[in-house]
This record gives C-alpha cells, sequence and structure tokens, in this order.
C-alpha cells in the first residue's frame, strides 16, 4: 500500500531463455542509482541473431553525437584498454584457479603418499618380526640337525633314540654297574691265578 505522493519504484521484466528476470533497468540522466540490473544478455541466445535490433538510449546517442572525431577515438581508446584489462583480470583468475585446484590435488596425493608411506613403515615392522621368528626357527632347525647327526654317530642303529631322559641316566647306571661287575670278576680271577701260581703269596 502507498499513501501520499510515494510511488513504488517500477521494475521491469524481461522474458528470455525460458526464464523471467525483473529489475532496474533504466537510470535517470543526474541521479545516482542503488541498483542497476544488466540486460539478460546471457539467457537470450538469439540475440544477436539479425531478427532483433540492438539498440542505445535516446541520451547516449546524443552524449556520442555531441562528441567529435578526437573523443569518439579517445573513448574507443579507453574502453579497449578497459576490455584488455578485463581479459588480463579474467585470465589471472582463470591461472589463479587452475594453481589453487593443482595445489589442492598436490596435496591430497601428498596426504595419500604419506598414509602409504606410514603403511608401508608398518608392513615393514611387521615383516621384520616375521623374518626374526624364521630365523629363530632355523636356527633352532640347524641346531636340531647338528644334535641328530652328533647323536647318529654315537648311536648309529638308533637304539636309544626314543629313550627318555630317565632311561637313557638308568641305562648309564646300568652300563656302569656291569662295568664294575665285570672289572672286578677280572680282577678275582687275576688274584686267583697268582694265588695258584704263587702259593706262598
Amino acid at each position: 500500500e502507498v499513501t501520499g505522493d510515494q510511488r513504488p519504484p517500477k521494475h521491469a521484466r524481461v522474458e528470455g531463455g525460458g526464464s523471467m528476470v525483473s529489475g532496474p533497468h533504466k537510470l535517470i540522466p543526474g541521479k545516482a542509482a542503488e541498483e542497476f540490473v544488466l540486460p539478460p544478455a546471457m539467457g537470450h541466445d538469439c540475440l544477436l541473431d539479425g531478427k532483433i535490433v540492438v539498440k542505445i538510449s535516446d541520451a547516449d546517442q546524443t552524449i556520442l553525437a555531441s562528441m567529435g572525431p578526437e573523443s569518439l577515438r579517445n573513448v574507443v581508446a579507453d574502453s579497449s584498454v578497459a576490455v584488455f584489462k578485463l581479459l588480463k583480470v579474467a585470465t589471472f583468475l582463470n591461472d589463479l584457479a587452475s594453481q589453487t585446484k593443482a595445489c589442492a590435488d598436490a596435496k591430497g596425493k601428498v596426504t595419500k603418499l604419506e598414509k602409504e608411506l606410514h603403511d608401508a613403515k608398518e608392513e615393514e615392522g611387521k615383516l621384520k618380526e616375521k623374518v626374526g621368528e624364521l630365523e629363530e626357527k632355523l636356527s633352532s632347525l640347524t641346531l636340531t640337525s647338528t644334535t641328530d647327526e652328533e647323536e647318529k654317530k654315537v648311536d648309529p642303529t638308533g637304539t636309544y633314540a626314543k629313550f627318555s631322559r630317565a632311561d637313557l641316566i638308568a641305562k648309564i647306571y646300568e652300563v656302569r654297574d656291569l662295568q664294575i661287575e665285570v672289572a672286578s670278576s677280572s680282577f678275582q680271577n687275576a688274584l686267583a691265578q697268582l694265588q695258584v701260581l704263587n702259593p706262598g703269596i
């Protein structure tokens, strides 16, 4: 609702490309505007197809008509410089975006490589532990093999291979007692022979 002499601002509506764009498009000469919406050229694919007449405002025509050749050349030169500056800024921003993306990709690769390196170090530690265990087993097998060879030299027929430690100790005592008994018997026989040969002893 509008009261008094106040009137709501008029907003032009322009249809293009199947979409509706609204906003102030007209400027009043000599007065500042809070907002100016550029014509929706991006939505008009047929803007320069020859069927649409492109015009400039009467005020701009009056200004351009009042300018001399030198002034027009200056306007063209200034506008060309502005276009080149715009191209430079656009190129710089494009390169900056590419560098930013490349930097982000590089950081992602670095993070991935760091994780792979960490995993590789953990795997290396596990493999070292396995190598240590295998070396211990190999050493044990070598010792067992050497022990088996020595046992074969002492017991070539394998008579005592299945004996327990207690059985071996008992067998040692048995052999010792037998040797003592044999030695005692031999001594007694030798003594008896001496007595026969020497009755006076």
